[in-house]
């Protein structure tokens, strides 16, 4: 019962109501009296807690003396506490999206956070990407990146944004460690600038990559090895002076990569 209550309350009711519709829903109808000796609520809730699940429509009033209240079929109660539960939902998402957007190069944000575990660098990656709105470079510095996504394929969505991006018209910018590395990505990625650098090296590979969205915000991911599972972290940075200087070291490794034409 616990449990149910719990449930109910995460749909919109207060603890108050989801135990008078379970008491009603139990046991038919009843008055107030009835109301109060089954579900257990304070006598002096009764009325104020009967008015509001009527004003949403969950119960209906017989007209007897004294007056009795039954609660509508449980199917009709859920569908209509999903829909007010799915309209609060978007009706939060676009308030606070409204909120977010409005501030966005307001406030300078010196922040510095240090992201451990697949799934969390993921979520930071897909969250950077989705607010892109002009330019997203990506220096995919070691091809073990790729053998996250095929390890992990929580990681698939990020290539899946990326490519909604480029058709949004978002410029998006790709480095590859070989040819071989770049291969793919110049198939997964049509309308992106993807080149090419590091041919040649024979040292060992830098175990990473960086993420740079609208020259405001960096992510620096680091491969700790090889072996599955692998340890994924990250450091995100959004202080002006942060993104410039790392900024700059990719637009040094651009200008010096090899073009390839998708």
């Amino acid at each position: 019962m616990n449990k149910l209550i719990d449930s109910l309350q995460q749909l919109g009711l207060t603890s108050y109501e989801a135990k008078v519709m379970i008491a009603l829903t139990q046991y038919g109808s009843g008055n107030a009296a009835d109301i109060h000796a089954l579900s257990g609520i304070p006598r002096s809730a009764v009325y104020g807690v009967i008015g509001k699940l009527k004003d949403k429509g969950l119960v209906e009033t017989q007209n007897t003396k004294p007056m009795r209240y039954k609660s509508m079929a449980p199917s009709l109660v859920i569908d209509k506490l999903k829909a007010e539960y799915e309209n609060a939902v978007e009706f939060s998402l676009n308030q606070l999206e409204g909120l977010y957007n409005s501030n966005v190069g307001n406030v300078e944000d010196e922040s510095v956070w240090n992201i451990t575990g697949v799934k969390n660098v993921n979520d930071k990656i897909v969250q950077m990407l989705e607010s892109a709105r002009e330019e997203i470079i990506f220096a995919s510095s070691y091809s073990s990146l790729n053998l996250v996504i095929e390890v992990y394929p929580i990681m698939e969505c990020i290539k899946n944004i990326l490519q909604k991006k480029i058709i949004e018209g978002v410029k998006v910018k790709i480095t590859g460690r070989d040819k071989s590395h770049a291969g793919d990505i110049v198939t997964e990625f049509p309308g992106a600038e993807i080149r090419v650098y590091g041919e040649g090296i024979t040292h060992n590979p830098l175990k990473g990559g960086i993420l740079v969205v609208d020259n405001n915000e960096v992510l620096i991911i680091t491969i700790k090895d090889d072996t599955a599972p692998m340890n994924l972290n990250a450091t995100w940075y959004s202080g002006k002076e942060q993104v410039r200087i790392f900024n700059h070291f990719i637009e040094v490794e651009w200008d010096s990569s090899r073009p390839i034409d998708v």
